[in-house]
């Protein structure tokens, strides 16, 4: 516990160091969501800051906080770890380790939450590529759709649905208060529970006229078997996996690794829970 805590007190310094290097031009509350602009770049809108960051926020330098409320400190954060950074987990792997988005690029992203990575993917992929991004959880699509609109990203498709083998609704669980947790697969003893319109990747990315995908990206809580299922009309080139949650005592990356192997991908496996795979042409 005690080498948790050191661990946790020290990306918390590294991240404020990162954010006091962030060149933001604005922020504040716009319609009551707190936003950060940076200089000549996008706007990220995002949740209101958690009171416990307080005593992170009162180290940052003041010509930092002069430029950032406390407000909008979670967004500085997510900034840096989602944007710039990309992890498929914080303090895990980055998400372009094995395949960086290109100009022209189709991407597929699940779950895309509030878009960060998204609007990264946006520029990277240019006005002839395309972002398909996938995200279930409606308080987050708020914020999604906003992100993608004031950024005015006109190649980027937003899916209001979750990722599932089949077309369904579906009970999702959450944990209280936090927006990232959201699972089919899951269960939490302080929850939200949710009923969410779902489909299987096949029928989203024939309902959106999507023939190709270059870089996919699957970040789903524990039902990234299900997706695959849900996936044979299309065989993405390359995709970054997040494969953190085992069911029945079976290696989830084992499993979704077999899979893979089969429809002829390489497969690369990096801090034990995460999968990079590359189709064999």
């Amino acid at each position: 516990m005690i080498i948790s805590s050191f661990r946790y007190i020290r990306r918390r310094i590294q991240l404020l160091r990162k954010v006091a290097k962030l060149d933001i031009e604005n922020a504040g509350i716009d319609e009551d969501i707190p936003f950060v602009k940076l200089i000549n770049g996008p706007v990220f809108y995002g949740l209101l800051s958690w009171p416990k960051l307080r005593k992170y926020y009162n180290l940052l330098p003041l010509k930092t906080k002069a430029v950032l409320p406390f407000e909008c400190f979670l967004i500085a954060n997510d900034i840096v770890i989602r944007y710039f950074e990309g992890g498929l987990q914080l303090g895990g792997p980055a998400k372009e380790l094995f395949y960086s988005a290109k100009t022209e690029d189709y991407v597929a992203e699940m779950g895309a939450y509030m878009g960060y990575y998204t609007i990264y993917l946006s520029e990277k992929v240019g006005p002839n590529g395309k972002v398909i991004a996938i995200e279930p959880m409606p308080d987050n699509l708020k914020i999604l759709k906003k992100n993608i609109e004031k950024n005015n990203l006109t190649n980027v498709n937003i899916i209001p649905k979750g990722v599932w083998k089949e077309i369904d609704e579906i009970i999702f669980q959450r944990k209280k208060g936090d927006h990232q947790s959201g699972s089919i697969e899951l269960d939490y003893a302080d929850k939200d529970s949710l009923k969410i319109p779902v489909n299987s990747l096949d029928n989203i990315l024939k309902e959106q006229n999507i023939s190709r995908i270059n870089f996919m990206l699957i970040q789903l809580n524990g039902v990234e078997i299900e997706a695959l299922e849900g996936l044979n009309t299309i065989k993405p080139e390359n995709m970054a996996i997040a494969a953190r949650y085992d069911k029945d005592k079976k290696s989830a990356v084992s499993e979704i690794s077999d899979i893979l192997k089969a429809r002829n991908y390489n497969c690369n496996i990096v801090k034990r829970d995460f999968i990079f795979a590359k189709l064999n042409k």
